[in-house]
């Protein structure tokens, strides 16, 4: 009898295991938590996580809150990812700022963990190209373009069906990360931004954290539509793990709960208002999570015929991970921490997914898109 998950740490082990998205420089700035050094606490990634699960490098995200950050959210971003430089300033021997392919690959060769840097919300560049460049310059390798608030030139899914699309602005945005080699990512946008940047960009996009619309009717993922029509640019949807992304049932038990959670965030929101500060995010996670485990959990298969559903849909060079990991509040049943990963692979494989099949999720399929935006970007 074959033993999947034995197959599976032998793949990971074989492999560039990308993740690419995960909130854990929140915990950097406004917990004071150290990468390989500090136990994990409430969070899901760290050095020793990624050590057990085979994952060798992930998209560390600086997302500026943009109701407490308003006013600041080129700072706040600035913050967030200068707390990446540090811990790999720290931790030279476990983490190391990665900008390229090849980068990537020298840090697996030398048993140090990549630290990729996204920016989530196009909010954080206050409108200017130069702010922009200067992520970029501080090792921004993707921007998403926004989260659940509309940008001036750009719409969200968080704002409903009829959200705007791109402006002519946000086209500049778009052929802007173009020059530059900066991945550009739609998850969070409206349907309608989704396919004037389909239009406008000149290389692949990704999705780094969206499922599927088929599976779980969450604004935020991609229909068998839009997940086809980014395969067909050489894109990559990347899987998100939270719960609220992949059960419709336990969506709707989440939002009808939130009048209770609101409720109990009160305190702590009057505690830093009262200190004329912004809650940090993973303060406020630490309400929410005890209530989202109140749910019943969402079962491991869930997430399993997500990646099933995309990969049979736009094959397995367009599927890539994008866990959320420190950003979600409940994941699926089983799938805790970055040590879980070997979990999925198994399953996929279980499913019937071929190893050199898997190698392109796991990893390649992410390489494959910076290297095309590196080297339009060269050109």
């Amino acid at each position: 009898m074959r033993d999947f998950l034995a197959e599976a740490y032998a793949l990971h082990a074989d492999s560039i295991v990308l993740d690419g998205h995960a909130d854990t420089p929140l915990r950097f700035v406004d917990d004071g938590w150290e990468w390989a050094s500090q136990p994990l606490g409430l969070g899901q990634l760290s050095a020793e996580t990624a050590r057990i699960g085979g994952l060798d490098g992930e998209f560390l995200i600086a997302w500026p809150e943009p109701n407490s950050w308003a006013g600041r959210l080129a700072e706040r971003t600035r913050t967030l990812i200068a707390s990446i430089h540090r811990q790999a300033a720290r931790h030279p021997e476990a983490l190391v700022v990665c900008c390229s392919p090849a980068e990537i690959r020298a840090a697996k060769a030398a048993g140090r963990f990549a630290a990729l840097i996204g920016v989530e919300g196009g909010h954080a560049i206050e409108d200017s190209l130069d702010t922009l460049r200067e992520f970029f310059a501080s090792g921004a390798r993707y921007m998403t373009l926004t989260w659940v608030n509309s940008t001036n030139w750009c719409g969200s899914s968080g704002e409903g069906r009829d959200a705007k699309g791109l402006t002519e602005f946000g086209r500049d945005v778009i052929r802007e990360m173009n020059r530059l080699g900066m991945l550009v990512d739609v998850s969070h946008i409206s349907d309608s931004a989704f396919w004037d940047v389909l239009g406008t960009s000149a290389i692949p996009v990704i999705a780094s954290h969206s499922s599927s619309r088929t599976l779980c009717a969450a604004a935020r993922n991609l229909t068998d539509e839009m997940a086809v029509g980014l395969a067909e640019k050489g894109g990559l949807i990347m899987v998100n793990f939270s719960a609220a992304f992949l059960s419709n049932a336990w969506r709707a038990a989440y939002v009808a709960q939130r009048p209770e959670v609101e409720l109990a965030l009160e305190p702590i929101r009057a505690r830093y208002r009262e200190q004329d500060e912004p809650v940090p995010f993973t303060a406020e996670l630490e309400v929410i999570r005890p209530y989202a485990r109140q749910l019943p959990p969402v079962p491991f298969s869930v997430l399993i015929d997500h990646f099933d559903h995309l990969l049979r849909l736009v094959g397995p060079e367009h599927v890539g991970i994008g866990s959320d990991f420190d950003g979600v509040a409940l994941s699926v049943e089983g799938m805790e921490s970055a040590a879980d990963l070997p979990k999925l692979t198994a399953a996929l494989l279980e499913r019937g997914w071929l190893a050199k099949e898997l190698k392109g999720l796991l990893g390649e399929n992410l390489l494959r898109v910076m290297e095309i935006a590196q080297n339009f970007a060269a050109q």
